[in-house]
């Protein structure tokens, strides 16, 4: 245990953060994200065994398909095919060769793909020389040999391809611009042959509804999730009922390629999990609709996976840090850890309250509230936190980046703010044509929420976030009074340069946050930051990556430009080589450290005492 004000070090010491979670019979296959080594591994255990990497040394696994995605597949002959980071081809581990083509400049790249019969079936996404991209629904053969068949190349994106257990039919998703995929999707269901697809059917969704995970069962039967009813459900195909219906979400929003919400069980049961509340439930239906919750101490729960009688999750709660959990329906608990991520916890652990309070129009909004896990003389300083996406939402989870702060002194305020996942369609659908306003407005009463209560000081209030969080504090700071100082993370500054030079994934999104282009162009530099930079009073701290192309540097610089002329108080650091998720391990050190340095001296000045520095 370690005692004292966690350092840094601390915070990035686990050597290992898990996804991907899939099973091969008895053994179980998931990816290890390792800071330390700046690479991601396929990794597979079986049982009486230790856990062994298939992706080979010093290569790194994953694709790069919009914001990426499950970076490997299984085989029914128990090979698996992994995704080279550096080559973005699809490599078969037993035979040692590549089953794509080579391509230049990983200008072809491959996800989601899964193995049926002959042929890897996937998601392709190819960047032409004239600037178009295509995402498309591809067949390839295992052997390497032939062209690439495409099965679907009508939309502007595809997922999920899932073949039947008998190999003749598939089942996936397409969604088309200005859409996301949690605005809407639609599913498709076709027979397959030697020559590609006959009789591709919709089978449901649509521009107002979202229609993720195709999922068949043992004997042949299509289920989906659908937020048909404002809520993500699970239905059977062919039948208007849910066969779990309650007002949660069984799934979430699709930043990646691969999620997974739910598993089938050999006698027909399902484990799915839902979320209320911000908070993850597992739990089986029986075949006659009974669904009994497991009892665990987790909250939330990755990739949940059926092997043999028990359940195979990354799980995480309170005082657990994420861990490959293999977990008895019947017996609850803790389960078998196969393997944990290294995490050493601190000895006085911050625990989340979830908190619900006013905002705005008469709304409310949701947070999840950390109080400080030392001694402070009167109200302490808050960190506002505010996630990504912005259609993300965060979980109650023991996260060392929380500790981190606690240990110091800080109240630390975990933001769901309207537009999140995880309370239903209507509040996701909030922050339509209000992004950077009412997520803004639940920033700040959060904030003035816990001064009111006594659980803040009203003068040492920070706010920080990565990407869409970065936008939220940019925003805070620009067109509000609240704070004493922020911190932005790959902070979108430029909305329209976001919307016409970003990737294609979310080239579109401001349509809906903000409105169209050309016709919105105005309502774009009336909400951006950038434009409102000589409004910026506030000290702020900017952690960009050099190599983001989601966010590309030069909307940091933009602003930081303009706090350098003014003579604002700020510092400015650029990291090489980092993309938009910081990966290596000294870099998000160093970041951390130079944000924590950065608020105690500014906040210093700002309140009677400032948190001590402590260890870095």
């Amino acid at each position: 245990m370690t005692t004292g004000a966690l350092s840094a070090a601390d915070v990035f010491a686990p050597a290992r953060a898990f996804n991907w979670l899939r099973r091969d019979g008895d053994a179980l296959l998931w990816t290890e994200t390792r800071p330390a080594e700046a690479r991601t591994v396929v990794v597979r255990w079986e049982p009486g065994a230790e856990p062994v990497d298939l992706t080979p040394p010093g290569r790194s696994s994953s694709n790069i398909v919009g914001y990426g995605g499950i970076p490997y597949g299984v085989a029914p002959d128990g090979d698996v095919l992994v995704c080279d980071s550096e080559d973005q081809r699809i490599h078969s581990v037993r035979r040692g060769v590549a089953v794509t083509p080579e391509a230049p400049g990983r200008t072809v790249r491959w996800s989601d793909f899964v193995v049926s019969g002959e042929h890897v079936y996937a998601v392709r996404e190819q960047h032409h020389g004239n600037g178009r991209i295509a995402n498309e629904l591809v067949r390839v053969r295992l052997d390497g040999t032939g062209d690439a068949v495409v099965l679907d190349g009508g939309h502007d994106f595809a997922g999920s391809p899932r073949v039947s257990p008998d190999g003749t039919r598939i089942a996936w998703i397409t969604w088309d611009h200005p859409r996301m995929p949690w605005d809407g999707t639609q599913l498709w269901v076709a027979e397959l042959t030697s020559a590609g697809l006959v009789s591709a059917t919709c089978l449901a969704g649509s521009a107002a509804e979202s229609v993720l995970e195709p999922t068949w069962t043992p004997d042949g039967e299509l289920l989906f999730l659908s937020d048909r009813t404002g809520w993500w459900n699970l239905y059977r195909a062919g039948a208007a009922a849910p066969l779990v219906g309650m007002e949660a979400d069984l799934g979430g929003p699709v930043w990646f390629l691969g999620l997974r919400s739910l598993d089938v069980f050999a006698d027909g049961r399902l484990v799915v999990k839902w979320t209320i509340d911000g908070v993850e439930h597992l739990g089986v239906r029986h075949p006659d609709g009974r669904l009994d919750e497991i009892a665990t101490p987790y909250t939330q729960f990755g990739s949940p996976t059926v092997v043999g009688d028990r359940i195979a999750v990354v799980a995480a709660g309170h005082r657990h840090a994420p861990a490959v959990v293999l977990l008895d329906p019947a017996a609850g608990g803790t389960g078998e850890v196969v393997r944990d991520n290294g995490t050493v916890a601190p000895e006085t652990i911050s625990l989340p309250e979830a908190i619900t309070y006013p905002t705005t129009d008469g709304a409310v909004a949701h947070a999840f509230w950390y109080p400080p896990t030392v001694p402070v003389d009167g109200p302490p300083p808050l960190i506002v936190n505010c996630h990504g996406g912005p259609t993300g939402h965060v979980v109650p989870v023991l996260d060392l980046r929380q500790q981190y702060w606690t240990s110091r002194g800080y109240g630390y305020l975990e933001l769901n703010f309207r537009g999140s996942s995880g309370y239903g369609r209507a509040y996701r659908d909030a922050l339509k044509g209000n992004w950077g306003v009412v997520d803004v407005d639940d920033a700040v009463a959060g904030a003035e929420y816990l001064v009111a209560k006594g659980l803040a000081d009203v003068s040492r209030l920070v706010v920080r976030g990565l990407s869409g969080g970065g936008w939220l504090t940019l925003c805070a700071l620009a067109f509000r009074d609240v704070f004493a100082a922020g911190g932005s993370m790959n902070g979108v500054a430029d909305a329209y340069k976001m919307a016409t030079d970003t990737h294609k994934f979310e080239s579109r999104y401001l349509d809906s946050l903000i409105g169209p282009l050309p016709e919105a162009k105005d309502l774009y530099a009336e909400r951006s930051p950038v434009t409102a930079a000589d409004r910026i009073t506030a000290p702020l701290v900017l952690l960009q990556g050099e190599a983001d192309d989601v966010v590309p540097a030069d909307q940091a610089e933009a602003i930081a430009t303009v706090l350098r002329d003014r003579g604002i108080e700020h510092e400015h650091h650029v990291y090489e080589g980092e993309g938009h998720l910081f990966a290596k391990a000294e870099n998000l050190v160093h970041a951390l450290e130079a944000e924590q340095d950065f608020y105690a001296r500014v906040l210093a000045a700002a309140g009677s005492s400032a948190p001590e520095g402590g260890a870095r």
